[in-house]
């Protein structure tokens, strides 16, 4: 899968030739201001790594931030290195992209838009299914409230990476551990899953046993923007700036 969005990248900034274009990384501060301490930012678990590319940002999530400045040439073969890395290039990927009209919405909501996100993950899975198992992998608030209130506690399965979460009980719905995601899937007519899996290298796996079984992926947030349209995932972000 990261051979794949390396070779696509690779091919596009050669054809428009911007190898020797520069680039930065920097932690975004303050990071965007969200409805509650629960999210993963407001906890500082997690930050922004935002690129700047000529008149555009990109942003990746990432628990394992490094800023840099350099070349885009410089950058290419990250996508195989550590997570540290890997967020560095996900994040330069979007602002290349977005700068080349290819996406948008590359900037993270603020606000009251991260709960009418999840208003509209629900709206959106209730258009397809009448009733329904869904796994959402990573948690966020906004989403899990709005998925539980529209298909009930029982049809939302939650999983995430973060100690602090596992086993919490979230909206009625208790946080299973990330690593038994395989499991969780099975038997789901649909799951969501945190753009930050490609930064975390979780995302190979989800999307192997998805395609599989069959079963709907949409990636949602802005890390995955650009990984979305190269790997031709559905992405789901509909607040992003």
């Amino acid at each position: 899968m990261y051979k794949r969005v390396y070779e696509f990248f690779k091919r596009i900034v050669e054809r428009e030739q911007l190898l020797q274009e520069k680039i930065s990384c920097e932690i975004l501060i303050p990071p965007p201001k969200l409805p509650s301490k629960e999210y993963a930012l407001e906890k500082g678990r997690e930050v922004i790594l935002q690129c700047r590319f000529r008149n555009s940002i990109g942003q990746a999530f990432t628990s394992k931030p490094k800023e840099y400045k350099g070349k885009i040439k410089d950058v290419l073969k990250m996508v195989f290195g550590k997570e540290s890395e890997k967020a560095i290039f996900f994040s330069v990927l979007n602002a290349v992209f977005r700068e080349l009209g290819f996406i948008e919405g590359t900037v993270h909501c603020k606000g009251v838009e991260a709960e009418l996100c999840g208003v509209k993950m629900a709206d959106y899975a209730s258009k397809k299914f009448s009733k329904v198992k869904i796994v959402h992998i990573g948690y966020q608030p906004g989403h899990i409230k709005a998925l539980i209130n529209k298909f009930g506690e029982e049809n939302v399965l939650v999983t995430d990476l973060n100690p602090e979460n596992i086993g919490k009980s979230k909206f009625g719905t208790k946080i299973i551990d990330g690593s038994l995601n395989k499991q969780v899937i099975t038997g789901a007519g649909i799951v969501f899953v945190t753009g930050s899996t490609i930064i975390n290298n979780t995302l190979p796996e989800i999307l192997k046993y998805c395609k599989i079984k069959g079963i709907e992926v949409l990636m949602y947030g802005v890390t995955g923007k650009a990984a979305a349209k190269i790997l031709n995932i559905k992405n789901f972000c509909p607040y992003g700036h």
